[in-house]
């Protein structure tokens, strides 16, 4: 009778130990995984900012496309048509021997997969980049030439000189049903428009 109660005990610890050991491998899957996913994360994000080149085709950043705020545009025309917190859209040229584009950087009305972030140039229709899915609502901060937030940019854009933009992408994690969280990643840069202080 003992040697069955120790059979039976000796079952019971192995079991548990091999149930030990099983759940330690998934959860190393699983940050693996989550830390797979936040490298990715943070490459796409960057090279929506920076741009990026697939092959001989290079795909402009944003930074890039806002640092031609007002290029080639006359000083009697506004190059600034909209400036709000979630939207911003506004004149310059791609390049020195093109004609002048309507750039518009702007947010879309959140979903359940978040909130859609979209880049259109002249045709407000087809975007050029996006849509890109943030967790939060995109935040644009405009600034003055000394650098203080503008409270009212939309009806003030004469002393619009840069912008503070946030930008928070997301993936879902490994086990969206248990203890589900996101995987985040926050940007924020600054663009100083030298095109508007010359």
């Amino acid at each position: 009778m003992s040697s069955l109660l120790d059979v039976i005990g000796a079952t019971i610890a192995g079991s548990m130990v091999l149930l030990m050991i099983l759940s330690s491998l998934l959860n190393m899957q699983v940050i693996s995984h989550n830390t797979e996913l936040q490298f990715g994360l943070t490459k796409m994000s960057e090279d929506l900012i920076t741009g990026r080149k697939v092959g001989t085709v290079s795909y402009p950043g944003v930074e890039s496309i806002l640092s031609k705020v007002g290029s080639g545009v006359a000083s009697s025309t506004d190059p600034i048509i909209e400036a709000t917190a979630i939207s911003f859209k506004f004149l310059g040229q791609s390049n020195p021997s093109s004609a002048v584009s309507t750039f518009h950087f702007v947010q879309k009305t959140g979903t359940q997969q978040g909130f859609p972030l979209y880049v259109y140039q002249n045709d407000m229709t087809n975007p050029i980049l996006g849509p890109f899915w943030m967790a939060d609502s995109l935040e644009i901060t405009y600034l003055d030439k000394d650098n203080i937030k503008l409270l009212s940019p939309n009806s003030d854009h004469d002393l619009i000189r840069a912008i503070q933009v946030n930008l928070t992408f997301f993936y879902n994690t490994y086990r969206p049903d248990i203890d589900k969280r996101l995987i985040r990643h926050k940007i924020v840069f600054w663009k100083y428009f030298k095109n508007l202080y010359l």
